[in-house]
């Protein structure tokens, strides 16, 4: 494979933030490193793989410098000013806490954590060390989601359509794959970790944890969603869960407005995934895409009932939203801007989800 590298950390005399990678596995190198790899104000310095045979080969492949076998040894490196922690959400604070108190801001995936003390850990990490924490909540950064935003926030704050009245988002997933070129692999398995403990609820049983950590995985992009969407603060009605499996119903509501969120797992070569808000007078449903597909972006039908009775689309310009993503988390460390998916913010997802599991009723 031809070597690809990101400009040096000076071009034009244009300060370039120093990335480190802490991981590069699949999502590691296929979502997130080549985006990074292709921003002209950044540079990947460094990355931390305990796989020694894949971490060589990522390295020689795209030209990084250094090589780290722990994210540990990312935080004491003067050189670098951020992470890309490309981990099973398990992983999250247990990588992420002790980068954010040596300085080094942070973009994780999400969930942001295994439980609401987690999270709370990790936001108070960044504050302690000064950095940013950003959530892989990778639809907020979708072109045709913002468009659909801006015409949302127009009509809560117009009334043109009178009041919303109910919020509606369901996924049942499909093929997220899409065909997507593989990454550098090799046949080493992950070494083990004695000093990882996962955090989930103390609360939950084992088969309950294991039914949180699939809900949290798959429904936390809509869940997130719902909120960027809807002004309103949600607060957890009721829920039907089954363990072990995907299939679930919660309600919310805010305000008197309720917001219903429910999906499955469907094998299908189709990706299923929408969010609607429906007001007095029509109704904006949003049809978001396979995450895998970079050139399509979200697309929404506005429809104005009544007098008006007019239905109107809105298309996203077809920009990758995990390269819009990645865009934007460089763009914050070197402008110093809060993340739109910062950890203060994905915090409130924690709680509501953890919410679900204490009022759910198993069926």
């Amino acid at each position: 494979m031809a070597k690809v590298r990101c400009l040096l950390s000076q071009h034009g005399g244009a300060h370039r933030v120093r990335i480190g990678f802490a991981g590069t596995g699949f999502m590691g190198q296929v979502a997130h490193l080549q985006n990074y790899l292709k921003n002209p104000d950044c540079e990947v310095v460094a990355i931390a793989e305990p796989r020694k045979k894949l971490a060589r080969k990522v390295a020689d492949a795209y030209g990084i410098p250094k090589v780290y076998s722990n994210h540990l040894e990312l935080a004491e490196d003067p050189d670098v000013e951020a992470v890309v922690a490309s981990q099973p959400h398990l992983l999250n604070g247990y990588i992420t806490i002790p980068l954010l108190k040596a300085g080094k801001s942070c973009f994780i995936e999400k969930p942001m954590a295994g439980s609401v003390e987690e999270a709370e850990a990790m936001v108070n990490a960044a504050r302690q060390g000064g950095t940013k924490l950003m959530v892989g909540f990778m639809k907020r950064y979708d072109t045709g989601v913002n468009r659909a935003k801006a015409c949302l926030d127009d009509l809560y704050a117009s009334g043109k359509m009178g009041k919303p009245g109910l919020v509606s988002a369901y996924c049942f997933g499909g093929d997220w794959l899409r065909k997507v070129d593989g990454p550098i692999a090799t046949d080493e398995p992950v070494p083990p970790n004695k000093d990882f403990v996962p955090r989930n609820p103390s609360w939950m049983t084992d088969a309950q944890k294991q039914t949180f950590n699939t809900y949290m995985n798959i429904f936390a992009h809509n869940l997130n969603l719902i909120r960027y969407l809807f002004p309103g603060r949600l607060t957890v009605k009721a829920a039907l869960l089954r363990e072990g499996m995907l299939n679930q119903y919660t309600l919310f509501e805010s305000n008197g407005v309720l917001a219903g969120l429910y999906g499955m797992g469907v094998s299908s070569d189709d990706w299923v995934e929408k969010t609607e808000v429906y007001f007095e007078q029509g109704w904006v449903r949003l049809l978001t895409p396979c995450p895998m597909e970079k050139q399509r972006a979200a697309v929404a039908e506005v429809y104005h009932g009544g007098a008006v009775n007019e239905t109107r689309i809105l298309r996203g310009a077809p920009y990758w939203a995990f390269r819009a993503q990645a865009d934007h988390f460089v763009e914050c460390i070197k402008e110093n801007k809060t993340p739109r998916s910062n950890g203060e913010d994905s915090l409130e997802d924690m709680r509501l989800m953890e919410d679900v599991f204490r009022k759910a009723q198993w069926v």
